[in-house]
Parts: structure tokens; sequence; C-alpha cells
């Protein structure tokens, strides 16, 4: 059959153990089908990857959306993965690799924990906030710049963008006339942007000072 390769086996002769065929019409095929049981989550990414809208997506262009490789995708989705000749063994997700993949397809938080992977869902709902929130720090004029430069380390992600967060907020809930709330938000994006700007100053005043202090090594003499 044209585009379908089989690959066939032997330990002796006449003695067949394994088939594996190679077909892109395989993307198709429901989880498990090795042996093995798939875990609840294979068959819920599975299918939300089947009803994508428009064209449904394959397994390279969801593992692609998910920023791991398509082998991978495919060995969770299944629920199984091969070992060796006749060997299948189990596979399930990572908590943060299925987050990736639930996101990818449109799987909610609320549907993992459903499927039984409530530490993927807490995964999946940590990632969420954080792109909504760089979102709306990158869209407030003036916090743009800052924004990406704090979301680019992740530690500085989970402490310090929450409390930018958590500032914008309070002014919102404050019962004070929308031009005071305006007014109160761009003194604290200036008073951010001054602060990055002084502690930036203050570590290039710190290391020339260290450097000043730092005997400089001797010259050979040759």
């Amino acid at each position: 059959m044209p585009g379908l390769q089989i690959k066939l086996a032997e330990t002796t002769p006449r003695t067949l153990v394994c088939c594996s065929v190679h077909n892109e019409h395989l993307d198709d095929q429901e989880p498990g089908g090795r042996g093995i049981d798939p875990p609840p989550e294979a068959g819920l990414i599975h299918r939300r990857r089947r009803e994508a809208s428009g064209p449904a997506l394959s397994r390279r262009q969801a593992a692609a959306r998910a920023g791991i490789s398509p082998s991978q995708w495919s060995d969770v989705e299944r629920g199984s993965k091969r070992a060796g000749p006749g060997i299948v063994i189990p596979v399930r997700a990572t908590a943060e690799t299925l987050a990736k993949m639930a996101a990818a397809v449109g799987v909610s938080a609320g549907e993992l924990t459903a499927a039984g992977r409530d530490d993927a869902a807490g995964q999946l709902r940590s990632a969420t906030r954080q792109q909504q929130l760089g979102e709306r720090l990158a869209s407030i004029p003036g916090l743009g710049i800052l924004a990406g430069q704090l979301q680019s380390e992740s530690s500085v992600q989970a402490e310090l963008l929450p409390l930018v967060a958590s500032g914008l907020d309070a002014i919102d809930a404050s019962q004070l006339s929308a031009r005071t709330r305006n007014q109160i938000t761009g003194l604290f994006i200036d008073n951010l942007r001054h602060d990055a700007a002084r502690r930036h100053h203050e570590l290039l005043l710190m290391l020339r000072l260290a450097e000043e202090a730092t005997p400089a090594p001797p010259r050979l003499h040759t």
C-alpha cells in the first residue's frame, strides 16, 4: 500500500516478535493498543487534540506548541512506549510536561484534576497566572520593557511580578476617583522604573569599588 511501511524483526527465520507500522495516519490511533491501559490523562489529551478547532492537530504540531519532542508527545498520549523488541513499558508524563501538553490543546486545570492529575493542574494554573500577569503588565505604558525583563528571570518572576500585580490590584480596588487612580498608577510605575535604575547604578558602583580594592595581579618578568 503506498505510504505504508512495515518493519518486521525476527529472532529466528520463522519467529516474528514484533511488527511496527509507520504511517502518518497513525495520528488517529486511540491511546493504548499495546497491551497496557493508558492513564486517564492520555485519553483526555488525545481527544482534545483531535477535537481542535479547524483541522485536527497532528502529534508533531501539538508537540511543537508544547515545546516537547514529537516522540515524547506520542508516548505520553499512548500511555506506553517500546523499550525493545517485544518490550512495552507504561509512560506517564511529569506534572510540568503534562501541563505544557494541556495548554497546547486547550485542556483546563479542572479537567486535569478530574483525570487524577492535580499536580499538573497546579502547574497549569501557575503558568496561566504568570502569562496573564505578564500580558497585563506589558499592556501598561512604561511597564512593557520592565515586565519583559522581569519575566526573563524565573526566580524574579515568581517573587516580584505577583507583588507588582498586587499593587495594581490595590489601586484598582480603591474608592478613589478614576483620575486619582491613574495618577497613583503612574507614580507607582515611575517608582518601579526609578528603583530599577537606582539599583543598577548601585551595582555598577559596587563593582567599581570592589575592583579598585582588589590588588592587581603581579606582573611576570621574562
